[in-house]
């Protein structure tokens, strides 16, 4: 993977590339392995010219004509922001919203794990 000077990259690229890993996550459950720049633009609402001068900035990461590796795209895409990692995260409250939030599966698919919940009502802890 290339990687351009980050003084070359729009902020805005760089603010579009959570939308498609997104769109790819999205697109890899509904079973898709291969994603044409279309299908990526549609799912995270932009054009498919957008979303390939957006990735040509970090690299060439599919073939004309045969689309993107959907998991090699996330991977790079999450490589790019530096969200590989894992994250322990405390969260603070543990009313009707800390408890949806405790709840909401994403978080630890996308390496944030709730290891500590704090309330100031002992009830609830």
């Amino acid at each position: 993977m290339r990687l351009e000077s980050s003084a070359h990259i729009p902020n805005i690229v760089v603010r579009r590339l959570p939308l498609y890993a997104r769109a790819l996550i999205q697109l890899t459950e509904a079973g898709h392995a291969v994603v044409s720049s279309s299908e990526l633009a549609l799912a995270a609402g932009t054009t498919a010219a957008q979303v390939r001068r957006d990735l040509s900035y970090f690299g060439e990461f599919g073939k004309q004509g045969k689309g993107y590796d959907a998991e090699y795209l996330l991977g790079a895409i999450r490589k790019i922001l530096n969200v590989r990692d894992e994250w322990q995260v405390v969260l603070v409250g543990a009313g009707a919203l800390g408890q949806a939030l405790a709840r909401y599966r994403r978080f630890a698919e996308n390496g944030f794990h709730i290891c500590r919940i704090f309330d100031s009502n002992p009830e609830r802890v």
